[in-house]
């Protein structure tokens, strides 16, 4: 009886294992155009993707594992490169890098599930001119230099923001 019930387990695995699909995916858009590229299993993305605007030019790359975004991603805007982070089940997580907004060379931000959560760190010229703290997407406080923030988190240290 044991032997019959460790046969039927190789038997289904080894189904299941030969039923996994691997396919390389070309998606079009209505225009004709390449929209995005990547891998599925079994019709799901697993994989690199990319994903590209109406001039062909890459607005996303990234991997995803069982059709959710996961690991480091990139963002493009009019193909430069506008932000970069981590995906975590299709929700932004730890940090992300913003370049070139409102003025700012680079603005960091820290995430939790999707929602801001903790320091979002604003430079101009490579110094830091401004830090925001969130807690749940709400903001929390506001610094307009590191040294007033510092002031108010006295034993603070910048390598605390590192991930």
């Amino acid at each position: 009886m044991k032997f019959l019930l460790t046969a039927f387990f190789i038997i289904v695995s080894t189904i299941q294992f030969l039923s996994i699909e691997k396919e390389y995916v070309k998606e079009v858009n209505d225009q004709g155009t390449l929209s995005s590229e990547g891998w599925t299993i079994n019709g799901v993305k697993d994989g690199y993707w990319k994903f590209y605007d109406g001039q062909q030019r890459v607005t996303q790359s990234g991997h995803f594992e069982n059709g959710f975004k996961t690991g480091y991603w990139y963002e493009y805007s009019n193909g430069s490169l506008s932000s970069e982070g981590h995906y975590k089940e299709n929700f932004k997580t730890d940090w992300w890098t913003y370049h070139q907004k409102m003025g700012y060379r680079t603005i960091k931000k820290q995430f939790v599930n999707g929602l801001l959560n903790g320091y979002a760190l604003y430079y101009k010229k490579s110094s830091l001119s401004k830090v925001e703290e969130y807690l749940k997407n709400k903001k929390i406080g506001s610094w307009t230099s590191y040294f007033k923030f510092k002031r108010d988190h006295p034993g603070f240290s910048m390598s605390d923001l590192r991930s």
